[in-house]
């Protein structure tokens, strides 16, 4: 208490007598080299957005927990999106599309809702795999309302996703013998 009492005397002190004090006068300038012109200046960069939902690989799953009223909403966006892809002129996401498959549980979860998985592979690696970013990217006039559309559908705000590695893989089967 003591030392804020202190602060604040020192404060009312001083505070009138530094806004009366006025600046002191600029010596006078030298005249002024002639102008010479600006040196080119390079654009600002811009850095690169990170993806909101890159994938290493090189397989990848994505899960989706949909409204039951809602599966044909969704159903209706993501093959938007696989639409989008097929035709992009990127070749990275017409990549992506070509491993992008869209998997429906048969039976609904505990809660009633219905659970999709995009299974991706392979993964173009560390490529966006956010759905609502892709489709801003390739069809802005549509992607308010489609974003919508997958929001909406959805149980949670958010997905979960997983980059997965083989480990076991199916052995070939050998040749017949004659």
């Amino acid at each position: 208490m003591r030392n804020l009492l202190l602060t604040l005397s020192l404060v009312a002190v001083l505070a009138p007598g530094a806004a009366a004090q006025a600046p002191a006068p600029s010596p006078p300038q030298p005249a002024a080299p002639p102008a010479q012109p600006p040196a080119a200046v390079a654009p600002p960069t811009v850095p690169a957005v990170p993806a909101a939902l890159p994938m290493a690989g090189p397989t990848g799953m994505v899960y989706h927990a949909i409204k039951a009223d809602k599966t044909a909403e969704f159903e209706a966006v993501m093959t938007r999106l696989r639409d989008l892809l097929a035709v992009s002129g990127n070749e990275v996401r017409r990549r992506q599309g070509a491993g992008w498959r869209v998997l429906r549980q048969a039976t609904p979860l505990g809660d009633g809702s219905v659970l999709y998985v995009s299974v991706l592979d392979p993964v173009v690696a560390n490529a966006e795999y956010d759905v609502p970013r892709l489709l801003a990217e390739a069809a802005p006039a549509e992607a308010a309302l489609l974003y919508q559309q997958f929001r909406d559908a959805h149980v949670q705000p958010t997905v979960q996703a997983s980059n997965l590695t083989i480990v076991i893989a199916p052995v070939a089967a050998p040749a017949p013998q004659p």
